[in-house]
């Protein structure tokens, strides 16, 4: 009975705090369309065709498929890429560096869906530049993961469709395998990268903020580009940044309301409502505001994952703490130190399914959050002494090493704690070092 009256009790509080009321208005559906729907395969690839045709109204131009095109460019000629130096994606690649691609014009550009080839053997989207001579096959995965059987059999099919086609032959052939969980640090084998070049959505991150500037100048035409960039990569709109700032400071100002709405609203709500002869006022709040729901739901897993890490870790400083919806960047203690313009080190905890019940944690270092190049070289030589991986890839300014894959939230902390221990171990000893 007593924590029935507590829990109504914080659920007042709760709904008399201004935040939930910024909050709720914030997250009101405004003319962005994925606002109100979930995309299929076949939509998010009808999405990446209109951002890539350079004469659709998003104003953009060619920029967004030059983001891909100088992230693809980049990946493709490091060592972990796989690709064949003989095969079509790695030389067309080698021809075309950064510069080349930011110095030319692709306004020619236009994407199809078959070219030539039959629907259950097509990939998921082709680009094609009429006047630079190259096709882009791009397969996107959504839902069941990317194989060799299947990328071989789309290649083979296209193959066989440019050995008809004289005027095909004269084309570039390139082979991009998209994935929106994928990591480049991660040492796994991935299907077909002797031919297919494979990438995540980090390269929309320039294309988001590109598209944010045009809003802010009155191209409400844009906004699509912003808000499924904002969905697919690891980038947070300053909208969305607000939002999810205040959903964090609900969920530790009232930790047991938060989750009541949040368990309360897993059901149909409207079905219960029509059971109900008399719903109650937290029932009829969920109706009129489920935006505000699914945001709460949203930053729940990583906001209770925040929440151990600083019961265990008590005298880490909450400023060492950065929590997105999906991920949390965690400065191990001490190393705040060397923070510049960013966090040269840190560690990085994911969620690595969408049921939020898997975690993985990396240890990272990033070069570009150093005050210079000397002191960026001399944190990844500390790094070497807790893994020897950071030691590999010296042309790199950015390193991911993993520290664990957890099922379970218990086994994570222990490993993030871990490696704090570890990292302070290291810090004290290069303190000891310079004094």
């Amino acid at each position: 009975m007593e924590e029935q009256v507590n829990l109504q009790a914080s659920l007042e509080a709760l709904m008399a705090d201004d935040r939930l009321v910024d909050l709720c208005e914030l997250q009101r559906t405004g003319d962005e369309v994925l606002d109100v729907i979930s995309l299929s395969e076949n939509q998010h690839s009808d999405i990446l065709a209109w951002m890539f045709d350079a004469k659709e109204g998003h104003g953009q131009g060619d920029e967004i498929l030059r983001d891909l095109l100088v992230a693809a460019s980049t990946a493709a000629l490091t060592d972990t890429s796989g690709l064949h130096k003989n095969r079509s994606t790695y030389k067309f690649f080698a021809d075309w560096a950064p510069s080349r691609i930011r110095t030319t014009s692709f306004a020619s550009a236009f994407t199809a869906r078959e070219l030539g080839i039959q629907a259950g053997e097509r990939v998921d989207l082709f680009v094609i530049d009429a006047q630079n001579k190259f096709v882009l096959l791009i397969e996107n995965k959504a839902g069941a993961a990317h194989t060799k059987e299947q990328l071989d059999g789309y290649r083979e099919s296209f193959e066989t469709a440019v050995a008809s086609n004289s005027f095909l032959r004269e084309f570039d052939r390139v082979h991009i395998a998209l994935d929106r969980e994928f990591d480049q640090d991660d040492s796994v084998v991935r299907p077909a990268s002797d031919t297919w070049l494979h990438l995540g959505y980090d390269w929309l991150k320039a294309s988001a903020k590109r598209a944010l500037t045009h809003v802010e100048r009155g191209n409400s035409s844009a906004r699509l580009v912003v808000s499924y960039c904002n969905r697919q990569a690891d980038w947070e709109s300053p909208n969305a940044e607000k939002c999810l700032k205040l959903a964090i400071a609900l969920h530790q100002a009232y930790p047991e309301a938060v989750r009541h709405l949040v368990e309360f609203s897993r059901g149909r709500l409207e079905k219960e409502w029509l059971k109900t002869k008399n719903p109650s006022a937290i029932h009829l709040f969920l109706l009129q505001n489920r935006g505000m729901v699914a945001v709460l739901k949203e930053t729940q897993g990583m906001a209770t994952v925040r929440s151990e890490i600083q019961a265990r870790l008590p005298h880490l400083p909450k400023e060492n703490l950065y929590l997105r919806r999906l991920s949390l960047d965690i400065c191990p203690t001490g190393w705040e130190q060397f923070a510049y313009s960013d966090w040269p080190v840190f560690i990085r905890v994911r969620f690595t399914d969408y049921s939020q019940n898997k975690y993985t944690a990396r240890l990272v270092w990033n070069a570009n959050g150093s005050k210079d190049h000397k002191e960026a070289e001399q944190l990844r030589t500390l790094l070497t002494t807790v893994d020897s991986k950071f030691g590999t890839f010296s042309e790199s300014s950015h390193r991911r090493v993993l520290v664990c894959k957890a099922s379970v939230l218990k086994e994570l902390l222990n490993k993030v704690a871990e490696m704090d221990a570890k990292l302070a171990v290291v810090l004290a000893n290069f303190n000891k070092t310079i004094q």
